[in-house]
């Protein structure tokens, strides 16, 4: 699969899911008050988060056609 996920578009991914980790980790140590089913999505979401600005690659933009790359 070729790269969709432009380079301040991965950026942005990668630091969302940093500050939503830190969201999780504060709410599975009770500093934050939020069901625990919540912390996990926030964590499952996160994760997504920082393996797409990673590897540049997103599926939802592949689905809809959308290409944020620039040409290399």
């Amino acid at each position: 699969m070729n790269r969709n996920v432009g380079r301040i578009d991965a950026v942005s991914r990668v630091v969302a899911g940093v500050a939503l980790v830190g969201l999780a980790l504060l709410a599975t140590l009770n500093v934050v008050t939020v069901p625990i089913g919540s912390a996990l999505g926030v964590g499952v979401i996160a994760l997504v988060l920082i393996v797409e600005g990673a590897t540049r690659r997103c599926l939802l933009y592949r689905v809809l056609g959308i290409d944020r790359c620039p040409v290399d």
